[in-house]
């Protein structure tokens, strides 16, 4: 190994080790080095989601402080949500009880994507944004086959290639990059559509372009019928 990529390794290294605190202790940050290292557009990336699916109910793995099943909850959506983070489970309840979605508090649950707490055949849809490796874990994958409905659906939103020119956007582009939130190269991409195709899924890769910014979904479909992604 290089000095390159010995240094490549601490500092990836570093980036893990500050998202896990950010996901756990320093949870109350989350939201604002979020809209930091975006540009203030981290929840309308996450909303853009919607696009890809219509079907209910929705399962969010991973919902953070809250904000998707907020949004989706206000709509009359039907949504349960697993993290497996216990000061997000805080934050995101907290979230609803401002909002008098205190009732639907039940609907979030602790625990982890390898071993799903729900029934065979329990959703229409589930929705991961930007996760972790946890999301290439076959238990994962075997998990979310598992509980999907026939014709059901996963929809990831793993990264965002974000344009513009101005000095600003590419300060941005800069600050997401080095958080490694930048999408990657093609073997990398590659092994999302090698993992969840094992599986049995049929997969898609779809490059989703919001104002000048390119958003990158798999969306994996349980059984051989066609996308209508919109």
């Amino acid at each position: 190994m290089n000095l390159t990529e010995l240094l490549m390794n601490i500092w990836g290294g570093l980036i893990r080790w500050f998202f896990q605190l950010l996901y756990h202790q320093f949870s109350f940050a989350y939201d604002w080095v979020a809209a930091w290292v975006s540009g203030g557009k981290w929840k309308e990336w996450v909303y853009e989601s919607g696009k890809f699916f219509n079907d209910e109910p929705i399962l969010e793995i991973g919902f953070g402080p809250g904000h998707l099943q907020k949004e989706y909850l206000l709509k009359g959506k039907h949504i349960f949500g697993l993290d497996e983070s216990r000061f997000m489970c805080h934050l995101a309840r907290k979230r609803l009880e401002k909002l008098n979605l205190a009732g639907q508090q039940s609907s979030l649950c602790r625990g982890i994507a390898q071993y799903l707490p729900f029934a065979g055949d329990s959703f229409s849809t589930i929705l991961m944004t930007f996760p972790t490796q946890y999301a290439l874990d076959e238990r994962t994958i075997g998990e979310c086959w598992r509980i999907l409905r026939s014709q059901g659906k996963i929809v990831i939103l793993l990264a965002v290639r974000q344009g513009g020119d101005s000095l600003y956007k590419r300060l941005i582009r800069w600050l997401f990059g080095i958080t490694h939130q930048s999408p990657e190269n093609e073997v990398y991409q590659t092994i999302w559509t090698q993992r969840y195709g094992a599986a049995g899924f049929r997969v898609e890769q779809v490059w989703h372009r919001l104002g000048d910014d390119h958003l990158w979904f798999v969306v994996a479909e349980k059984e051989s019928t066609p996308f209508a992604n919109g």
